[in-house]
């Protein structure tokens, strides 16, 4: 029997925020995914952002970014293709930055805008 380690809370709150653009974001052109589909999608990339998380950190000591910017990132691309899911970068906030620190993630949605909390240690959500 295998033990499933949860994701850590930063991967939780960052692959959510993608998935919560799924269903509820403003996109170029947006298919409609159900919530379910959002929630495989997030369940996918929370664990490729922890493993990447886990490669990285000890490393560089900060973290990962994920972009969509004429492209779909590859983690966002990965999760998709593991939840089964046809996702392009046009189903995503276009110019979109995050960065995934231990503690800390932040997103910049949109071309220009200001960096935003998304989740932090300190207060356990939005800051």
């Amino acid at each position: 029997m295998t033990l499933s380690i949860a994701p850590s809370p930063e991967a939780s709150a960052a692959a959510r925020w993608w998935a919560n653009k799924l269903t509820n974001g403003k996109a170029m052109l947006r298919r409609h995914f159900t919530p379910a589909q959002a929630d495989r999608f997030a369940a996918a990339l929370a664990e490729l952002i922890d493993h990447r998380l886990g490669r990285e950190v000890t490393q560089q000591g900060s973290a990962v970014t994920i972009d969509c910017d004429y492209r779909l990132h590859p983690l966002l691309a990965e999760a998709a293709w593991q939840s089964g899911l046809l996702v392009s970068m046009y189903d995503l906030p276009m110019r979109t930055y995050m960065w995934i620190n231990p503690g800390r993630v932040t997103v910049s949605e949109g071309y220009g805008t200001p960096e935003e909390v998304v989740w932090t240690a300190c207060h356990g959500g939005a800051g």
